[in-house]
């Protein structure tokens, strides 16, 4: 028996899966030379796929710390790996302004970009409160 849609909770981390998920639509559209002429891989997309996989890397390596109720050190850790997560975001999406600009890549090509981006942030800082409630206290 299926469970009613606004009954749903998300899954334990989905956050991993968006993270990969927003690290690969990256590389593939910065892959596209219609979207980056190949003469700009080196100055900008280079950055901006090493940035998306920032996003991933960083939250996988949160993800992979285990924190117990009497070990402090370990949440702080885990902390600082969504904090830098969190960072990277911001400045993805900063990035990928600058090639909608200087770029002219197609409008819903970039609002599907950005609303990873977006699920990604929402998803941190919820994981974020989550451990802070649980062991920050």
């Amino acid at each position: 028996m299926s469970v009613v849609k606004s009954k749903q909770t998300e899954g334990k981390l989905l956050v991993v899966t968006k993270a990969r998920e927003l690290a690969a639509y990256t590389i593939k559209i910065c892959s596209n030379e219609k979207n980056f002429p190949k003469r700009y891989r080196w100055c900008i997309t280079a950055k901006i796929v090493d940035c998306a996989i920032d996003v991933s890397s960083n939250v996988n390596a949160a993800n992979s710390i285990y924190v117990s109720d009497d070990n402090k050190k370990d949440y702080q850790l885990r902390r600082q790996y969504q904090t830098k997560a969190l960072a990277e975001t911001y400045a993805l999406l900063s990035m990928i302004d600058i090639a909608y600009s200087v770029f002219g890549i197609e409008s819903k090509r970039i609002e599907y970009w950005t609303r990873l981006v977006n699920e990604v942030q929402v998803l941190l800082r919820n994981w974020r409160k989550s451990d802070y409630d649980r062991y920050g206290k």
